[in-house]
């Protein structure tokens, strides 16, 4: 009976749906994540046999725009480019025998993705799902705090997105959603010399993030 009722209140809404969801859309969001983040450096004895994990924290405030049409009653098709600045950080000191006071950084910056939408609209609320392309700058740094070198690694992580979100209007052209996703990455290994003018490397990037953002559209 609750299913029926959910399936009820959308198509009822089918037609409304049709002109209130339809067309182009943007606006603002905040919120906040985390990422879950490892990799392997040289950068202490230039064998490529450190571990680094990091768990970081961190907010994020950014856009989106895009595009939403029905394609069949209260169905939705979209896409959606999002980007988000902030930057979500953790730090550690290097667990290294012989090697003390090294520190070791993961930065990601400013996620964004390029999504495909699917949703279920309403006569004032939308269902959706939304899945694709996943992106965000990182950096890697190892620091030798003994003698002051400094390594820095700086790219772009490209991966997948998939989440899942709700909106609703509150007031004429304007919508207020909540919105979840979760996006893997992957970075190409990387080359750079240490302020000390050692080639040092850090491989197999690879992180986690999870994102909750809440968002405001204007509908046009």
């Amino acid at each position: 009976m609750r299913l029926l009722a959910i399936a009820l209140f959308f198509t009822a809404g089918a037609a409304q749906a049709d002109e209130l969801w339809r067309g182009f859309y943007g606006g603002a969001a905040v919120g906040g994540g985390d990422a879950h983040s490892t990799w392997v450096t040289d950068a202490t004895f230039g064998t490529l046999d450190e571990q680094v994990e990091h768990k970081g924290q961190g907010a994020v405030g950014g856009l989106q725009f895009g595009y939403r049409r029905p394609v069949a009653g209260p169905l939705l098709l979209g896409a959606e480019l999002a980007w988000y600045g902030g930057k979500i950080e953790d730090r550690s000191e290097a667990d290294i025998t012989g090697a003390d006071n090294r520190e070791r950084v993961t930065k990601v910056r400013n996620p964004g993705s390029l999504a495909a939408l699917l949703g279920i609209a309403g006569s004032r609320s939308l269902l959706y799902l939304r899945g694709g392309l996943a992106f965000a700058q990182i950096e890697l740094q190892a620091i030798n705090h003994q003698v002051g070198n400094v390594a820095t690694w700086e790219s772009t992580g490209y991966g997948w997105t998939a989440g899942a979100g709700v909106e609703l209007f509150v007031h004429k052209r304007l919508t207020l959603g909540l919105e979840y996703n979760y996006a893997r990455l992957k970075m190409k290994d990387q080359t750079t010399v240490n302020s000390g003018g050692v080639e040092v490397r850090a491989d197999d990037f690879k992180t986690n993030v999870r994102l909750g953002l809440l968002r405001l559209n204007y509908n046009y």
